[in-house]
């Protein structure tokens, strides 16, 4: 039963697939951007990343190994040496959703938002900024930005939403990380990503 209306075992057969799909997708063959930044400035005093461009299974992991190993050892930056971390890793699914992808032109005329709403009117994607979305199309992913013109229309039907957040915080009341993710991928009965967007930041307090 979801939000009063039965699941058959086929639709949740489906959202396992789909969750399997999205816990192991793999954003750089899309947008060719390793999940770690390389640049000095992103990363710790040990050489290890403190942001990420993208989330998966595997990312996860790796910070949930790393802060669970790194909070045990004693930090210059906190008077008692202790350091502390929270981690949220968190997918949503929503399969058999005949979806509709909006195109929206902003108030300056020159730039666009994109809109994904499903057939009851619910809002799966509302971002005011298009950026780092792209689209299957012809067996290629095309990227899109802010100021493309022809953002495709596209009416989906049967195909399943999948939303993945990810929130880490590290550190002292000194000296702290902060990088939130949030990511959707709209899958075909084949599991074929038709849709991939991800947007990402990171923040360090010191």
């Amino acid at each position: 039963m979801y939000n009063k209306t039965p699941i058959s075992s086929a639709s949740f057969e489906k959202s396992i697939e789909a969750l399997r799909t999205a816990e192991h997708f793999n954003y750089s063959t899309v947008f060719g951007i390793p999940p770690y930044s390389e640049e000095t400035y992103d990363l710790n005093s040990e050489g290890a990343p403190l942001f990420c461009s993208w989330v998966n299974r595997s990312v996860f992991e790796f910070f949930n190994k790393a802060d669970s190993e790194n909070v045990m050892k004693p930090s210059p930056y906190s008077p008692d040496g202790i350091s502390w971390t929270k981690i949220v890793y968190a997918l949503e699914v929503k399969p058999e959703r005949n979806i509709t992808t909006l195109p929206v032109k902003n108030s300056d005329s020159y730039t666009n938002s994109l809109l994904v709403v499903d057939d009851t009117g619910e809002e799966l994607i509302n971002t005011p900024v298009i950026e780092k979305i792209a689209f299957l199309r012809n067996g290629t992913y095309k990227h899109y930005s802010r100021n493309y013109q022809d953002i495709p229309q596209l009416n989906l039907t049967n195909h399943t939403f999948v939303r993945t957040s990810f929130e880490r915080t590290y550190g002292t009341h000194m000296n702290v990380c902060v990088s939130i993710n949030n990511q959707n991928l709209i899958l075909d009965d084949d599991l074929n990503a038709i849709l991939v967007r991800y947007s990402d930041g990171g923040y360090h307090f010191v």
